[in-house]
């Protein structure tokens, strides 16, 4: 990664992270740490006997939404474009577009759709665009975030 730092891109300026394979044992602890214990992210027997799911054409259990969501964070921090964050001020235009299933292999890409020094000087507003896509290049979310750096 190097020294990028994102309040340092310009609008325009692409970032694709490096990828993650997610296992089950990492969705199953998701969803028991924030109580999103659901069949359908813990079965892949309930799905297939689902109708609604199989036609939805969903082939087994799948992670929650905000699963992929901590991905796409947690991939930003494993290449260092957070290290400089002060706080995350929103998140707007969230779509779940496909699923995510356990060993998928997930990849955050962004894109700067503002850049802005504070009125102090010690802060950068940085708002990007982001999608998470999986090993088949498939967007699986998508949507936009603000975040305050410090203006290193």
């Amino acid at each position: 990664m190097g020294n990028l730092r994102i309040q340092h891109m310009k609008v325009g300026d692409k970032y694709a992270t490096s990828s993650r394979i997610v296992t089950r044992t990492e969705i199953e602890n998701f969803c028991a740490a924030t109580g999103m214990k659901l069949p359908i992210f813990a079965s892949d027997e309930w799905v297939k006997a689902s109708p609604e799911h199989q036609a939805l054409r969903v082939k087994g259990s799948v992670a929650p939404g905000q699963f992929a969501m901590a991905i796409f964070l947690g991939n930003l921090i494993t290449d260092g474009l957070l290290d400089d964050v002060i706080v995350q001020l929103g998140t707007d235009k969230v779509k779940y577009l496909a699923p995510v299933y356990p060993y998928d292999t997930l990849r955050t890409e962004i894109e700067i759709t503002g850049n802005r020094v504070s009125k102090s000087g010690t802060q950068v507003i940085v708002d990007y665009k982001w999608v998470v896509k999986n090993q088949n290049d498939v967007i699986v979310e998508q949507g936009e975030n603000t975040c305050m750096f410090k203006n290193v």
